[in-house]
């Protein structure tokens, strides 16, 4: 029989977890997995044949960190502005778990990919909540989708190596700017939208202000 392991699979995967927090998963190795635990390498190949499969590990519980914080934006209006607010923030603050889930290579290449794969819970309800609110089709409310991912992370990118480079508000601006230039965009090609109402909807959309948490 193997030896018993010095150390619980959850305390490996936690300490793994710590180490990506603070220095990258690439930085999870056996040596420093070892280090951190304050014991050799050996306990990691008790439980896994490769550090691949506790990267796996701590893959897993960085997602379950990003819904925990994704977890109330509902409670928020307009969910979708508080969505693209808080990819900015987590990357700002877990800057190394966000290159984890969205800046690494992986099965998906894309942001949008990944996200719309791995965060189910959180996609599908903002996809329903844009064609509510903007009157999009699901398939041009899952493209707004894209986009303003594919936008949150060219901010994020800068957030990450300069927390300072934007502020809430400014998040906030480029965010709303960015939404309704391309709902009027897709409205005018289908013949939806008249330059009235897209007047209106800019009049009525104010591009700095931050969501606000709904019944307060």
């Amino acid at each position: 029989m193997p030896p018993k392991p010095k150390y619980t699979k959850e305390e490996i995967v936690a300490a793994a977890y710590e180490i990506t927090r603070q220095k990258g998963i690439d930085a999870v190795v056996a040596r420093e997995v070892g280090k951190c635990l304050n014991t050799s390498s050996s306990p990691i190949f008790t439980i896994w044949s490769s550090m691949e499969e506790l990267r796996e590990e701590v893959r897993s519980l960085a997602k379950e960190k990003y819904r925990e914080y994704m977890a109330d934006i509902f409670d928020y209006s307009p969910s979708f502005k508080e969505f693209g607010m808080r990819c900015v923030s987590f990357a700002a603050e877990e800057p190394n778990l966000f290159r984890l889930l969205f800046l690494t290579k992986g099965k998906e290449h894309s942001p949008y990919a990944r996200f719309k794969q791995e965060f189910e819970g959180i996609f599908i309800p903002l996809v329903e909540e844009i064609m509510n609110q903007f009157e999009l089709s699901k398939p041009d409310a899952e493209n707004l989708l894209n986009e303003m991912i594919i936008f949150a992370n060219g901010i994020s990118a800068y957030v990450i190596t300069d927390k300072s480079s934007f502020s809430k508000e400014a998040v906030s601006r480029h965010l709303s700017r960015v939404c309704i230039g391309i709902v009027i965009t897709d409205k005018l090609r289908d013949g939806s939208l008249n330059l009235e109402t897209a007047q209106e909807m800019l009049n009525s959309y104010d591009f700095a202000i931050l969501p606000q948490k709904k019944n307060d």
